[in-house]
């Protein structure tokens, strides 16, 4: 976080008990937004879950465990708590049985459409292969999901 040097000379020129106190206001100002946004729904350490599904949020945007396949959400998650809305990714594929050398894995470019309501998710995996799409998930809040991977 980087402080304007005008508030810190400012600080410096004030006795050290008021300047403390404009310190301490101003860390609490510049916090305000984060703490909002907490309280208007997602926490960026959230889990979301499912049969076949783990999704733990981060501060950069998320994790997906499915039961053949991972993923990531590239974008950070919208600070709300209801509504729909889309965000960048991947989808990985995961075979059973060893990978072999001449044909790893790839992550494939994905959207993943997002409807949240109350402590209810709706995800659905968009890639431009449709046929390599899975069925839109339903998760709950606070739930780590049950996957079951096909290693």
């Amino acid at each position: 976080m980087k402080f304007d040097s005008t508030l810190v000379i400012a600080i410096r020129l004030l006795p050290r008990s008021i300047g403390m106190g404009v310190l301490v206001c101003g860390i609490a100002l510049l916090s305000a937004p984060a703490l909002r946004a907490q309280e208007k729904g997602i926490d960026s350490s959230e889990i979301w879950g499912s049969r076949g599904i783990f999704l733990q949020m981060n501060a950069s945007g998320a994790t997906i465990e499915f039961d053949c396949a991972h993923g990531t959400v590239t974008d950070p998650m919208p600070p709300i708590a209801g509504g729909a809305f889309s965000v960048a990714g991947t989808y990985t594929p995961e075979m059973g049985g060893p990978v072999q050398k001449d044909n790893p894995s790839r992550d494939l470019p994905a959207t993943y459409k997002i409807s949240i309501s109350g402590d209810t998710m709706r995800l659905e995996v968009i890639l431009a292969d449709r046929s390599r799409q899975p069925s839109p998930f339903t998760l709950t809040r606070g739930t780590a999901g049950k996957v079951i991977k096909c290693r």
